[in-house]
């Protein structure tokens, strides 16, 4: 199976202020835990992982060893990859546009979590 798009360097990511969706980073690697907010409704809210580009979508594997394309703005990022690797998703839903964004780890640990995603805050 081609990686054409993907990178084996670095470490996986986690939600950051400017990068909250695989479409937000720069350098996809393969493997990166995301979580899936695409339309297809059976796989809507499940963990997968990153495979590779096809054309303009990215191919996620879920645990059950199913293969689907999704735009990467609908893939969010974890809050947290713990020491064994274990991605860790805090997802809330915006108050003004209703869509779900990520927390940023350091957001997820403040005594009061954003209600509004970055797109609808000032």
């Amino acid at each position: 199976m081609p990686t054409a798009g993907t990178s084996s360097s670095g470490n996986f990511a986690v939600a950051q202020p400017g990068q909250r969706t695989l479409k937000d980073l720069r350098t996809k690697r393969k493997g990166q835990p995301v979580f899936v907010v695409g339309h297809v409704p059976d796989r809507k809210g499940q963990e997968a992982v990153f495979e590779l580009f096809n054309v303009r979508l990215a191919v996620v594997k879920f645990p059950d060893g199913a293969l689907l394309g999704f735009d990467p703005a609908e893939l969010l990022l974890p809050t947290e990859i713990d020491d064994a690797g274990v991605a860790y998703f805090e997802i809330r839903q915006c108050r003004q546009c209703e869509q779900p964004f990520p927390l940023t780890h350091e957001e997820a640990e403040a005594e009061q979590e954003p209600t509004v995603c970055p797109a609808c805050s000032p």
